[in-house]
């Protein structure tokens, strides 16, 4: 879907433009205000993005540059993937109906999506599709550590039983990363607790120590109910308390 730039924004354009090479100049503790990026010409929006997706930003702000990106290569599908990995806090202003134009085939594009941008689900689900769609034809079981580490949010997107098709050796490897994904549904952070207790990921939970919880982050609080009993008359009631602190 292409999305119009507003008539105002175009007026501010022609009264005057800021280029980016200004942009790149500003003193370190001048931030770019609304009305100055409103000025910038899409090329121009275009050459600064890895400089102006960098930092959180405003919904509007985010909107402007994902228009203003569109507008420049005349339309999402025409996005090359070396921008689209870099759209970093912009990406945002990415609405899920976009997604039906943009391919998640390549490792840095996924990357950018996987990171936190506090998107909803709406957003997560949208992406997820097209993964499944468009990377590489692989499935759970074949994703290596890159690939998880590259997806981390939008696995919050995946269904419990893809997860649990997950290698365990490879969530092993990623566990770092995923012990810190941030608003997972319960259901799907019970599949990564039951990965962890496979064998080749951290082994029996009765040989787990402290080093081996503090490994799998957030997942352990997942762990099923008499796990965590026995952890905790094994290591101290308060073992997952300590862990979370």
């Amino acid at each position: 879907m292409y999305h119009n730039i507003p008539i105002i924004m175009l007026i501010a354009r022609l009264v005057f433009s800021l280029i980016c090479q200004e942009v790149l100049e500003m003193p370190e503790n001048k931030k770019l205000n609304f009305k100055e990026l409103q000025t910038m010409q899409p090329k121009e929006v275009a050459d600064c993005l890895t400089h102006l997706g960098r930092e959180e930003m405003r919904a509007d702000e985010a909107e402007f540059i994902w228009n203003s990106l569109i507008e420049f290569f005349k339309g999402i599908a025409n996005i090359p993937e070396e921008v689209l990995a870099v759209l970093h806090y912009v990406t945002v202003a990415v609405q899920p109906e976009d997604y039906l134009n943009i391919t998640m085939a390549n490792i840095d594009v996924i990357r950018n999506f996987g990171l936190d941008y506090g998107l909803n689900d709406d957003h997560l689900e949208a992406i997820a599709w097209r993964v499944r769609e468009d990377f590489g034809g692989k499935e759970p079981e074949d994703y290596t550590v890159y690939d998880l580490e590259a997806l981390r949010q939008i696995l919050c997107a995946f269904n419990r039983s893809e997860i649990e098709r997950i290698r365990p050796k490879a969530f092993k490897e990623a566990a770092g990363i995923i012990g810190k994904l941030r608003n997972c549904n319960r259901d799907i952070m019970q599949g990564f607790a039951q990965l962890a207790t496979q064998k080749n990921a951290f082994g029996s939970p009765s040989l787990w120590t402290n080093t081996t919880l503090h490994a799998v982050g957030a997942v352990a609080e997942y762990l099923p109910s008499d796990v965590v009993t026995k952890l905790k008359v094994r290591l101290g009631r308060n073992v997952f308390t300590d862990e979370n602190n």
